[in-house]
């Protein structure tokens, strides 16, 4: 009866998406970097893409490269699953109704309105969506994202000291305490320099600290219960240098979708898989439609037919949507 059941669950796996196996795509030509566990996890999930391709195809993440304003605010919105919460609009809003200097139809508009009907970012008549984020702005787009959402984070409250800050407003200051005390974002040498640029590279760094976070508080409940259009985060502790890994082997597809899978080593400043250390596994999943299904996660080494080593049940509950109007 077992040895029914394993071939079934093997074969269960077999049928669903690539990436409910192994996140795919994670394949720059430029990822020998120090940053490259986190690059790969980050595309993994979704939540950052490659900057094009060379000339034979091969995709390019430029890790050395700014981020705009408008690149933040798209990471952003992704990240933090940006909604309209318990907003009601007469119309549907678009971003010129929020700046001048864009347009509805920009690669970014959407993200943007999500970011203004957040407060992600200061107001104002312009938005400057090409110019170079600074890390403060970072530091307050990730502070008041996380306030939006009401995601809890424990943590001490420590006073950094930097001797570069002296000149910021208290509201500048709560969020480069908030970045500072969770990990997100470090100064060095006794500054943060807010007002220099972060690369892409470190802000892959920084966006899966904040996976980190949110899927910590996620994780911690069995049953979730989240509105159609949505996605929600899942990780569990994995080694992939044995062998093992997380696979989803049950779920009704058609109401909630991995839209991302990605593994972190628990020190990802390196490229390599090194063996013995562990990590943990993450997921991103979307809900269709209204409805309810258990997602099971089984831990196995795929090449070996015996039972998996372990296994997980999540329940989803996909509710109506939020409205917008």
């Amino acid at each position: 009866m077992k040895r029914t059941l394993l071939v079934l669950l093997l074969a269960t796996m077999l049928i669903l998406p690539a990436a409910a196996t192994q996140a795919a795509g994670n394949d720059f030509i430029d990822d020998d970097h120090w940053a490259a566990g986190y690059i790969n996890a980050i595309a993994g999930l979704g939540l950052m893409n490659g900057t094009g391709t060379t000339a034979d195809g091969q995709r390019i993440f430029s890790p050395e490269g700014t981020v705009s304003r408008a690149q933040l605010a798209t990471v952003m919105t992704n990240t933090f699953n940006l909604d309209y919460g318990n907003i009601r609009f007469v119309k549907q809003p678009v971003a010129t109704d929020y700046y001048r200097d864009v347009v509805n139809n920009a690669w970014y508009s959407e993200s943007l309105v999500m970011c203004a009907i957040n407060d992600i970012f200061d107001p104002g008549d312009h938005f400057y969506p090409n110019r170079p984020a600074t890390r403060l702005e970072i530091a307050q787009s990730i502070y008041r994202s996380f306030t939006a959402k009401g995601i809890s984070v424990p943590m001490i409250m420590i006073m950094p000291v930097f001797d570069d800050t002296a000149s910021l407003s208290q509201e500048e200051m709560n969020a480069v305490v908030f970045v500072s005390n969770t990990g997100i974002m470090k100064g060095n040498d006794n500054h943060f320099r807010p007002q220099d640029n972060l690369t892409r590279a470190e802000l892959a760094v920084v966006l899966m600290k904040c996976v980190e976070l949110i899927s910590a508080d996620q994780s911690n409940q069995n049953d979730v219960q989240i509105p159609v259009g949505s996605s929600f985060y899942f990780n569990l502790p994995s080694n992939a240098s044995t062998g093992y890994s997380w696979m989803l082997a049950a779920g009704d597809q058609d109401i909630v979708k991995m839209i991302g899978s990605a593994y972190l080593e628990d020190d990802s400043s390196g490229p390599a898989i090194v063996a013995g250390r562990a990590g943990r596994q993450y997921w991103r999943f979307q809900a269709l439609k209204e409805g309810s299904t258990e997602l099971q996660l089984v831990y196995a080494r795929p090449w070996e037919s015996i039972q998996p080593e372990k296994s997980c049940t999540l329940k989803v509950t996909v509710i109506p949507a939020r409205p917008s109007k």
